[in-house]
């Protein structure tokens, strides 16, 4: 595999520093960017300053209103390819902060930890991209291609920052999403297809109610249990289907709303539908099964009327065994940590959809922190993988572009 010849890694390792880089996630942490509604630039700002502060050439542009992107370029002496980190600047909402034991937005450290919303995911990853370039640019690392790093917007619901990299005519030969996988390379993810199922009914006071619905009342709370207990069996049905990398699909119901008083015979009850896909479904074929399911209800039950609409459809991605990124980011994880790893699949989604499907450019996700420590009440990071993705991000950089 491809070396410089007189640069030690072990060397450049040393100088990546834990204590930089759990102030740098701790910072990070503290700009909130909470998606949705949306609004990165706080932490953009914060990342094109020490892009700069670093020595890259630095871009930014928006992907939508108060949604920007931000580029950093470590320029190589030409004649070798693009290697992409990238990372997302939105984070999922923190919930009830009262179920908290920190400050959501606190970036507290404490015994090797980071806490706060987004400091798994992925604020950290972030950090390790910054670490890791600021260590080849101090060291002079003669690369002979670039390093390129992106922050992106809009990763947690639609990936428009993802789609307007791709748009605007950057190139990548290589793409590594730094993404919490326990710094394991990952070549394949699930899709997504978030629905919306509305049941209607007819309105009458609640005191006039009937078993047999004598007034012609029709609960839409009571049609959508039909259609709650039809989706846990699809569930069923998807776990006989796997995906050696990724598992099986799934399907889950995850926010219900219905009725508008007590006293009121609700007339519409909505819930929202993570499907999630194998890399080889469609989200139009996850769509069909879907509706095939309420047909059949509403021919069972004629009263049982839906309406289905889509809120976000994402497809799978792979990249092949074979691909040198994926061979690479096992050679660069396994010197930088000292053991062995195994290349997996993620059950999640992530931007490699874009970056795969869209523009071609054979991609992983690999980075620091844990998914099961991400979107959840004290969300954390260990600074320990903070530091092990830096070193792992700069072996991979000697690997593919000296």
């Amino acid at each position: 595999m491809p070396r410089t010849s007189n640069i030690d890694p072990q060397t450049l390792f040393s100088k990546v520093d834990s204590r930089e880089a759990a102030n740098l996630v701790s910072s990070m942490v503290q700009i909130p960017s909470v998606n949705p509604p949306g609004n990165e630039e706080g932490i953009a700002q914060f990342l094109a300053g020490k892009m700069s502060e670093i020595g890259l050439e630095v871009e930014t542009f928006e992907s939508a209103p108060h949604r920007p992107n931000v580029i950093g370029r470590l320029r190589g002496t030409g004649g070798g390819p693009v290697l992409m980190l990238n990372g997302h600047l939105d984070v999922v909402p923190p919930g009830d902060p009262g179920l908290w034991t920190v400050e959501p937005f606190g970036g507290e450290i404490r015994h090797g930890k980071v806490y706060g919303r987004g400091s798994a995911d992925m604020r950290g990853g972030l950090a390790s991209m910054l670490l890791a370039a600021k260590v080849l640019r101090e060291a002079g690392v003669p690369l002979k291609g670039d390093l390129l790093l992106t922050g992106v917007a809009d990763e947690e619901v639609g990936g428009k920052g993802a789609n307007d990299v791709v748009d605007r005519g950057y190139s990548a030969d290589m793409v590594v999403i730094c993404e919490p996988t326990d710094l394991v390379p990952l070549r394949a993810h699930k899709g997504i297809l978030w629905l919306e199922i509305s049941t209607a009914g007819n309105a009458l006071h609640s005191s006039r109610v009937s078993s047999k619905g004598t007034w012609g009342e029709v609960n839409a709370i009571y049609k959508m249990t039909e259609v709650i207990k039809a989706l846990q069996n699809y569930l069923t049905e998807l776990e006989k289907r796997t995906n050696p990398l990724v598992g099986n699909p799934t399907v889950s119901v995850g926010t219900i709303i219905g009725g508008t008083k007590t006293n009121i015979v609700p007339d519409r009850c909505t819930i929202t539908v993570d499907r999630r896909l194998l890399p080889d479904e469609s989200p139009e074929e996850a769509k069909a099964e879907i509706e095939q399911i309420l047909l059949k209800l509403s021919e069972q039950d004629p009263k049982l009327k839906t309406d289905l609409k889509v809120i976000i459809s994402r497809s799978g991605a792979v990249t092949p065994e074979d691909s040198p990124i994926v061979q690479l980011s096992k050679a660069a994880a396994e010197e930088a940590l000292g053991k062995p790893v195994e290349v997996s699949g993620c059950p999640a989604t992530s931007d490699m959809e874009v970056f795969v499907n869209r523009a071609g450019w054979p991609t992983v996700i690999m980075g620091p922190g844990r998914i099961g420590t991400a979107h959840i009440v004290d969300e954390y990071i260990d600074v320990d993988q903070v530091v092990a993705a830096a070193k792992i991000y700069i072996s991979l950089a000697l690997k593919t572009l000296s």
